[in-house]
């Protein structure tokens, strides 16, 4: 090195400096362009569907999809992300139809409720303005107390049943491992004294396997006798009810021989209060219940007429893991 000139001792030091940096900075070139390689052959799709979903989804809008279908990581984050987008859809979906269940209740509470609120109005004003005159005789005046009581009870009534729908919705079912030919036979005992009291013959037929399955029992019970009640009611002089199973479904039908759902009960006699015959006695609440208890139990309520003639409605109700 003491022979090298001063320009000489200079190229040898870079040299050396550049032996030791341009590995290095080598590697790191290697590496940033790997990585932007690997960004835009790995990531760069499946990172921008998710960008652009957070985007729809602050937007409110759930109508998107993420079609990334690649079975790397990304592609389950962007799978799970997908799957967390529909089940926002379904609840928003689940949510408007409430809202909407909930505008027809009012709607047709505030249609109910006029009549019997004009009545106790009607009556309080007449024996306002006519207190202390002839007019008002003993028996008269114990008639329109009648009248007001019985518009009162029909609204405490009514107010009953809002209530209990509500309740309903809110409630969660007890499941049991229960046998399902001992089902049937409890169910054919309890419905005989409704057949006796309505002199209805109440046809039972079934094809249960000799199994158990998870039910809760209050639930099906309460769908059974909701139903054959409502069918009592139209019913001319019999009415079938049916139980079969297909796993995991019980499926229960009950048909009468009356004259049938218009085309109007099918699409709404399900709903709440409706009622196809204006009848005293009842709020039409029966096949609403039966509808919300259906679908508690992971099953749904079916509305047609028989082949013929009468009104059938179907229940189908999931059990859960059935053992031998």
């Amino acid at each position: 090195v003491s022979e090298f000139t001063n320009q000489e001792v200079i190229v040898f030091e870079t040299a050396q400096t550049l032996m030791v940096l341009l590995p290095v900075l080598f590697s790191f070139a290697g590496i940033a362009c790997a990585s932007s390689i690997f960004y835009r052959i790995k990531l760069k799709e499946p990172l921008d569907a998710l960008k652009q979903g957070i985007v729809h989804i602050a937007d409110n809008d759930l109508s998107f999809s993420i079609s990334y279908q690649k079975q790397d990581e990304l592609g389950q984050l962007c799978g799970a992300f997908e799957t967390m987008r529909r089940e926002l859809l379904d609840n928003s979906r689940r949510m408007w139809a409430l809202l909407d269940e909930r505008k027809k209740i009012n709607a047709s509470i505030s249609h109910d409720l006029r009549t019997p609120i004009t009545v106790i109005k009607g009556y309080s004003e007449y024996l306002d303005r006519n207190i202390g005159k002839d007019i008002l005789t003993a028996d008269g005046t114990r008639e329109i107390a009648g009248y007001i009581h019985e518009a009162a009870s029909r609204l405490e009534d009514y107010a009953n049943s809002v209530h209990e729908v509500q309740t309903l919705e809110d409630m969660s079912l007890d499941y049991k491992e229960i046998a399902l030919p001992d089902l049937m036979k409890e169910m054919q005992t309890q419905l005989s004294i409704l057949s006796e009291q309505h002199q209805t013959n109440i046809h039972f037929s079934a094809n249960l396997p000799e199994r158990t399955a998870s039910l809760a029992p209050a639930a099906v019970f309460r769908i059974v006798e909701n139903i054959v009640s409502n069918a009592l009611r139209y019913c001319k002089s019999k009415i079938d009810l049916d139980f079969s199973y297909s796993q995991p479904f019980l499926t229960i039908t009950v048909t009468d021989d009356g004259k049938g759902f218009s085309d109007r009960d099918r699409a709404e006699a399900a709903g709440c209060f409706y009622k196809g015959r204006k009848e005293k006695g009842h709020f039409g609440i029966g096949l609403t219940i039966c509808k919300i208890l259906a679908k508690k139990h992971g099953g749904e309520l079916f509305l047609d007429n028989a082949p013929g003639s009468g009104a059938r409605v179907t229940v189908k109700l999931k059990s859960g893991k059935i053992s031998p």
